[in-house]
């Protein structure tokens, strides 16, 4: 009997950030950042550039930011990184948001140097100064939670500096703080959140503080971003990332099964067939893959099995994602959606659907990343397949 290779584990995972080793494409953008960090440690004198990377919902921005991690930690030497994932709650005023991205520099950071130990006693003891300055001048209390505008008492720039100090005497040659999902800034926080923090990155900056800062945020957002704070965005060199060609797809595909040594063959109608069906999004990519290789480990994944396993595959994706989006809109939301769907565009305006307040709703949308703003007055739905789920819904409602 022939003895059959079996896979040993299935290294697709869609519900968060991909595993560096397995990062495809965006091959500019990588190297960019190579180039960009290698000058700061070749020279004293070079000033990194800031980096900003857009993109809609699921495209990976968060994973980028740990492939760059992934990068400093494994090609580089004497760098400082630390990543901040931002949500609403930390970015309602600059105390809570300077005391959030303090303690994550204290606390989630990472090292590269051949000193590694000495950086990390220095990080210890910066730390035990911060908590007892924290319990001393801020006490956590409800007091902090409840200003509202402005800064306040911590001095993000002053905190900021003093660890560069430390860290550069000790051979750092170049810090590097990323910021996920900066579009909360924005919405959710205090009036002149993005002026204060240009403040704080160009003072550093100026006192010879060589900080890199890599924000991520959603592509809509960045033009109003650069209408209110235009100073803010001049500091960063801009990347959009978008969905995958057929190559990236590909690259999607195959690596990971490289990587692991995965003895699966995807046969390339089947990579055409799946780019097509996701139009290369790295999300549904990956789901598709994580569920097919649940069904199919072993041998060569053709067409013909390819049409066995998609409709289950399908139906879970409508379970676990496409009707969770729909149920996170209001009942005005979701009638807009389903008007959407009848419009047999999948290019539309506002005045395209009926009823009153539709700006509004799709700013809503928008918001909720059920919709995509690709130009001025002029929208689509996050993804086509979520159209033909709503396609569906209307459907059965009738």
């Amino acid at each position: 009997m022939t003895k059959m290779t079996k896979m040993t584990g299935n290294p697709f995972y869609a519900r968060g950030a991909v595993n560096p080793k397995y990062f495809a494409n965006r091959d500019g953008l990588l190297r960019f950042f190579r180039e960009n960090v290698e000058e700061c440690i070749n020279s004293k004198i070079v000033r990194p550039d800031n980096i900003v990377i857009l993109g809609n919902w699921g495209v990976g921005k968060t994973s980028t930011l740990y492939k760059f991690s992934d990068i400093l930690h494994n090609e580089m030497e004497n760098t400082f990184s630390v990543i901040l994932p931002l949500k609403p709650s930390i970015c309602t005023n600059a105390d809570i948001f300077a005391t959030s991205l303090i303690d994550a520099l204290f606390r989630q950071y990472s090292v590269s140097t051949p000193l590694k130990d000495k950086i990390v006693e220095t990080i210890r003891e910066e730390s035990r100064v911060w908590e007892k300055w924290k319990l001393e001048k801020l006490s956590l209390s409800p007091e902090l939670k409840r200003r509202d505008k402005g800064y306040g008492i911590v001095n993000l720039t002053e905190t900021l500096l003093n660890l560069w100090n430390k860290l550069e005497s000790n051979g750092i040659e170049i810090g590097i703080i990323m910021l996920d999902d900066i579009h909360y800034l924005l919405t959710e926080g205090w009036d002149g959140s993005l002026y204060d923090l240009r403040t704080d990155i160009q003072a550093l900056s100026a006192q010879g503080a060589r900080y890199m800062f890599v924000i991520t945020g959603q592509t809509f957002l960045y033009p109003e971003m650069h209408e209110l704070a235009e100073p803010f965005t001049r500091l960063f060199e801009k990347f959009e990332i978008d969905n995958f060609d057929l190559n990236g797809t590909r690259e999607v595909i195959e690596k990971p099964l490289r990587v692991e040594g995965i003895e699966i063959k995807i046969s390339d109608d089947v990579i055409e067939r799946i780019h097509n069906i996701t139009e290369g999004h790295p999300f549904f990519i990956v789901f598709i893959m994580r569920d097919l290789l649940r069904k199919i480990k072993q041998g060569r994944i053709d067409m013909e099995k390819f049409n066995e396993s998609y409709p289950s595959i399908i139906d879970h994706l409508t379970k676990t994602k496409f009707q969770d989006d729909f149920n996170k809109a209001t009942d005005a939301e979701r009638e807009t959606l389903l008007k959407i769907a009848e419009l047999g565009e999948e290019v539309f305006t506002p005045s395209d659907i009926a009823g009153r307040s539709q700006s509004k709703l799709f700013e809503r949308l928008m918001e909720k990343e059920l919709l995509v703003k690709i130009s001025r007055g002029k929208y689509r739905l996050y993804h086509t397949m979520f159209l033909e789920f709503l396609r569906m819904m209307k459907k059965g409602t009738k």
